[in-house]
């Protein structure tokens, strides 16, 4: 009885304090998983047909962008510059207006 008295406190304070946490690894979390789906979505497309994708190239350089600039505050601008960098020299070899899309925008940071 005396045993579960100090027991059940400290494993009660420890679930309560393990459940805190700060908004920022939510918001980390939440932020990579829409960049990974975007980025499987671009993957997709990069495929042996992907000259008859543009139009959904197209779209999918937008949301990233638009994603990029909805995380600038969590990213930074060296990041958020990097990021779209990047994403301009993939995109490069299956869409090059897309390219030039995320190259603009990454000039912006």
């Amino acid at each position: 009885m005396r045993i579960s008295r100090t027991i059940v406190p400290v494993l009660l304070a420890a679930a309560l304090l393990g459940g805190c946490g700060d908004n920022k690894s939510a918001d980390q979390k939440a932020m990579n998983y829409k960049f990974e789906a975007i980025d499987y979505e671009i993957s997709r497309l990069e495929t042996v047909t992907s000259q008859y994708n543009d139009a959904h190239f197209s779209a999918a350089t937008k949301k990233y962008i638009a994603l990029v600039r909805q995380y600038h505050d969590v990213l930074g601008p060296e990041e958020a510059r990097r990021r779209l960098s990047d994403r301009a020299d993939e995109i490069s070899a299956f869409c090059l207006p897309c390219a030039g899309m995320l190259a603009d925008a990454a000039k912006s940071y």
